[in-house]
């Protein structure tokens, strides 16, 4: 076991949340102080564009932990506070309001942080990383308006879905030919398009957006790369996100770590999850745990998507079922499975997930 000294874990996402977890659960006895940046303790950050956007789930029914936890495993959590500098020499860490903290390991899960367009967004416009972030987008989405949605990927179509059943007009401009086409192939991407235009959502494919404009009535123009001009009373930009490495001294060698979105960029819950684990366990300089596949769900305009494993470079792709249900087999150029999407398909999600491990 470790000799107990102090680590400093920046970011109380999931992933920096589950390594202060293991830390303790593994019988670290040495200081635990957890940072983060927003004024909430962790949460689940996949409901802000399902059931807390929708109004359905409040953030304390989110939280990670009960707050106890954090006292009863003596972690001490601090809350609304950034780290900007880190000094790996002086194995200190200095925060916004200028206290110096001490650390014999760093831990790095600041996450990631959304990207922007390439031209300014004035008010109206809006996207979707954090609690903050839902809560002004959930006050826009009032029945009879219309939103805007750039960028065809899951937290955009989440956030459509959302709206619809708000009763929410919805336009979605995706730059590729089908959503998804490059992350699931474009048989899953014209099944998707085809049931997401069932649902009333007018899709706008193989468009870019070029800019917006605010009108005297209060609504924004969102320009298209096309030429043509789309008037709303919201817009989500939802194009992406990449990882947050904003600090300086950013550098994953012991004694500094890293783990979630800033180590690997596109994670998803399972894996920021995984990751955290992990880095307490090369801390505590114990056995890694066994590699899993990637597993990562969606649930949109009806379907509870679930992904094993990693789809891209796939050379076929087999497609069984319909719009309703179905499940999308991955095969790479040997012919072995690379990854599995089932859709409304739970039962067969075991058995992928259990061939693709044995495999790896």
């Amino acid at each position: 076991m470790t000799t107990p000294g102090t680590v400093v874990i920046v970011g109380a996402g999931l992933a920096g949340a589950r390594c202060a977890e293991t830390l303790r659960a593994e019988g670290y006895e040495g200081e635990v102080v957890l940072l983060g940046d927003e004024p909430h303790a962790p949460y689940e950050r996949p409901a802000l564009s399902k059931e807390f956007l929708a109004g359905k789930k409040g953030l304390d029914e989110m939280a990670l932990r009960p707050h106890s936890f954090w006292t009863d495993k003596q972690i001490d959590l601090r809350l609304g506070t950034r780290v900007v500098a880190v000094d790996r020499d002086a194995r200190t860490a200095t925060t916004d309001d200028g206290v110096e903290l001490r650390w014999d390991a760093l831990v790095l899960a600041t996450g990631a942080r959304v990207r922007h367009l390439p031209f300014p967004a004035p008010d109206g416009v809006h996207v979707l990383r954090t609690a903050d972030d839902a809560l002004a987008l959930r006050d826009e989405l009032v029945p009879g308006s219309h939103l805007v949605t750039v960028g065809g990927g899951f937290v955009g179509t989440e956030v459509a879905s959302t709206a619809a059943q708000l009763g929410v007009t919805v336009t979605m401009v995706v730059g590729g030919l089908a959503p998804f086409q490059r992350a699931l192939g474009p048989e899953i991407g014209r099944l998707l398009a085809h049931r997401y235009r069932r649902h009333g959502v007018d899709l706008r494919l193989g468009v870019g957006t070029a800019g917006f404009r605010t009108r005297p009535d209060g609504l924004t123009t969102v320009l298209l790369s096309d030429g043509r001009e789309v008037d709303c009373d919201t817009t989500l930009v939802a194009v992406g996100c990449e990882p947050a490495r904003e600090l300086a001294a950013f550098d994953p060698e012991p004694p500094i770590y890293a783990c979630g979105d800033v180590a690997s960029s596109g994670g998803h819950w399972t894996a920021a999850a995984s990751e955290g684990i992990g880095v307490a366990r090369r801390i505590l300089s114990l056995e890694p745990m066994p590699e899993q596949p990637p597993f990562f769900w969606s649930d949109q305009f009806g379907l509870r998507l679930q992904l094993v494993g990693k789809p891209a470079g796939a050379d076929r792709v087999e497609v069984e079922g319909g719009e309703d249900e179905f499940v999308a087999r991955y095969f790479g150029e040997d012919g072995g499975l690379i990854a599995a999407l089932a859709a409304n398909r739970p039962a067969e999600v075991g058995q992928f997930r259990k061939e693709l491990a044995e495999a790896a």
